[in-house]
């Protein structure tokens, strides 16, 4: 019966927002409500939880929307001073394609910025990039979702993976990790290990979840434009630019990821594979006939100005600058404030640096009020959403489903830690919360099946970024930034077969790795 109630939260989201096609705002208001009912009446969590649980989703909406709202903000700023149109310019200078396009902001683009920021960024300004290049708002939306699901699980500068898996490590006893049928050998050593050596189990950890989304990188560029365009976008040029971009991107991942750590594979994957676009149209494609379909024409669809191309992107490039100097040398006090926060400032503080620039100080707080006009209805959702997970955090909810799917799974376990990893990311809206969520359970559930931990919490992982593609906290806040409030169902199921297709790419990977490639793949001591 509390399997069933526990289901019930989430079947209230997806049949009001995919099924019924009702405004994600309305749909979360309703969901809340319930929510709070039966955690009061049927789980018995006190009073002061289910406020202060809901109390914090609220001022973390507000902080999602704070974000949202200041990458609207240059956004709109680039718009209304043509600063776009230049930059449009230039991009079609490097190609015309809006296949390639799409790839290199989507992917490469919006890779990187997911690797120095994270929570939600590339949504917050890959997604209008592409919008504002042509794109439609809704393949602007489904594309960055679906990219988004490569890159989140090493993304943050590594606190996606790092964070979600130190607090738990750190809270293993020697005596319980030998007790696992894995072990390390202690190689030349007198001295017998007395802790758990958590910089090399993460190296472990982060190597297997490279390798699970080294595939997933070369066949989403195909995914994408598939879903976008249909067979009818695929010729021999395209297919190979995709597969070099892919490939790219993916040994990023895994050599990075193996021999470095998790801080930088998404970093170094966002700028390996954008060299890769770059070099490719430069030496391999001059002659290519690009399709009149997705060709664009520069003198119809492109207003030229005089404004000189360093002047349009300077916005852009100081916050590739800024990111990651905030991301990795900002005070702690500044960064302790959140994602959100801190992203949302140092954005904030781009735009305003950028209308100087751009002469346009002057108009600074019409952008402003242009900006929260069009993310202010993502307000209401994205408090009410997170609210949620709170709840079934708390009332245990998440716990009790995917415990029943450890249970009944045995030896297919490590694939279906790819769904609960998603599963969690669906609820908390990100990989890291999932991380911490789900990794106690999962180190339960290989001392039962005896197979090895490291394999199973790199399958958590690369299942938590995929399931960012369908997190309701995720389609809200890059519906709004293409200004498509209340179309949050339409791109659900839109991303929806992507979805299912990577994981089960992504389980078979898991099983492959757990007990044919890497089935001694040790949890580290020291």
């Amino acid at each position: 019966m509390k399997l069933f109630l526990s289901l019930t939260p989430l079947l209230i989201i997806l049949i009001g927002i995919v099924g019924l096609k009702k405004p994600a705002k309305w749909v979360s208001i309703f969901a809340i409500i319930y929510t709070l009912i039966i955690s009061y009446f049927l789980f018995n969590i006190a009073n002061e939880i289910l406020f202060t649980q809901t109390k914090k989703g609220i001022v973390d909406g507000f902080k999602m929307v704070y974000m949202i709202w200041s990458a609207f903000l240059v956004l709109s700023m680039l718009i209304r001073t043509g600063a776009m149109n230049k930059i449009k310019e230039c991009i079609a200078n490097l190609t015309t394609d809006k296949r390639k396009q799409v790839i290199i902001i989507g992917f490469c683009f919006g890779g990187f910025l997911e690797g120095v920021a994270g929570a939600g960024t590339p949504a917050a300004i890959a997604a209008p990039f592409l919008m504002i290049l042509g794109i439609p708002a809704l393949d602007a939306a489904i594309a960055s979702l679906i990219f988004n699901g490569i890159a989140a699980s090493l993304g943050a500068a590594g606190f996606t993976t790092i964070g979600g898996f130190t607090p738990f490590l750190s809270g293993i006893g020697i005596d319980e990790i030998k007790n696992l049928i894995v072990h390390i050998p202690y190689f030349i050593t007198n001295t017998p290990p007395t802790s758990v050596d958590i910089h090399a189990t993460i190296l472990n950890i982060s190597m297997i979840t490279g390798l699970i989304h080294f595939w997933g990188a070369l066949i989403a560029p195909f995914i994408v434009l598939s879903v976008l365009w249909g067979k009818k976008c695929f010729d021999k040029d395209i297919c190979c630019f995709s597969l070099i971009v892919g490939f790219c991107y993916g040994i990023s991942l895994v050599v990075i990821g193996s021999f470095v750590g998790a801080e930088f594979p998404t970093i170094c994957a966002g700028i390996f594979s954008l060299f890769g676009a770059i070099f490719y149209i430069k030496y391999f494609n001059k002659e290519t006939i690009i399709p009149y379909l997705f060709k664009i024409n520069i003198n119809k669809e492109i207003e030229k100005n005089n404004m000189k191309p360093i002047t349009a992107m300077s916005t852009y490039l100081l916050l590739l600058i800024l990111l990651p100097l905030v991301r990795f040398f900002a005070p702690s006090c500044f960064l302790s404030l959140g994602f959100s926060i801190w992203i949302g400032t140092t954005i904030l503080f781009v735009c305003f640096f950028g209308s100087i620039i751009l002469k346009s100080t002057n108009n600074f707080l019409l952008y402003a009020k242009e900006a929260f006009n069009n993310v202010s209805g993502a307000l209401i959702a994205m408090s009410a959403l997170l609210s949620i997970a709170n709840l079934m955090k708390v009332t245990g909810m998440l716990n009790i489903i995917a415990t029943f799917l450890a249970l009944h799974t045995g030896m297919l376990y490590p694939g279906i830690a790819v769904f609960i990893g998603s599963l969690g990311s669906f609820v908390t809206g990100t990989t890291t919360g999932s991380n911490i969520m789900f990794a106690p359970m999962h180190y339960e559930a290989v001392k039962i099946l005896n197979i090895n931990l490291p394999a199973v919490l790199g399958a958590q992982n690369a299942g938590g970024a995929l399931g960012n593609m369908i997190c309701p906290n995720n389609v809200v806040a890059v519906c709004a930034t293409v200004n498509m409030q209340n179309s949050e169902g339409l791109v659900m199921r839109r991303v929806f077969k992507p979805i299912v297709f990577l994981w089960i790419v992504y389980a078979s990977l898991a099983l492959i790795y757990s007990y044919i490639l890497f089935p001694l793949l040790p949890v580290i001591l020291k």
